[in-house]
């Protein structure tokens, strides 16, 4: 890995009654931390306590990337199945409590749960493009009969 990604200076991960200073703070600090390892590796485990941040944490580092590479190419979020519902709301919640106003009708993310909606996401043009793709684990073998589909996933990656 050689890139290296700045915190996007705008994410405030400060939301009232919901997120104190303090946990804003240590999310932040944990977020940097996670952009200045990505530099020199090519993945990070971030694992906590239930409740301690670790969505918000995960969304302001896919925010930071995105924002970094101008959202060109959009950022593929691994999900469990079970949580492919719960992370694109998770999402928009970050959106409207943590971006600024400036941004909020401007990004977007999309949802994959088949390799045939990942590629269609990866063509939109670059004005509808989603910022950050939730997959869901599996998507990509899952279902995978078309020849045409699998060249065009041998081809993207």
């Amino acid at each position: 890995m050689s890139h290296l990604y700045p915190f996007y200076k705008t994410i405030n991960l400060y939301v009232k009654d919901r997120i104190s200073p303090e946990d804003a703070k240590r999310q932040e600090t944990t977020a940097k931390e996670i952009l200045r390892r990505l530099k020199d590796q090519p993945g990070v485990v971030l694992a906590d306590e239930v409740g301690m941040g670790k969505t918000f944490v995960a969304l302001a580092v896919a925010m930071s990337v995105a924002v970094a590479n101008r959202r060109r190419r959009p950022v593929v979020v691994m999900v469990p199945s079970s949580l492919q519902e719960k992370w694109p709301r998770d999402f928009s919640l970050f959106v409207s409590r943590c971006l600024p106003e400036s941004m909020k009708e401007t990004i977007r993310c999309g949802k994959a749960t088949c390799a045939e909606e990942f590629l269609k996401h990866l063509d939109d043009p670059l004005e509808r493009r989603c910022a950050i793709i939730f997959v869901t684990h599996g998507a990509m073998s899952r279902g995978l009969s078309d020849e045409w589909v699998k060249l065009a996933l041998i081809r993207q990656a």
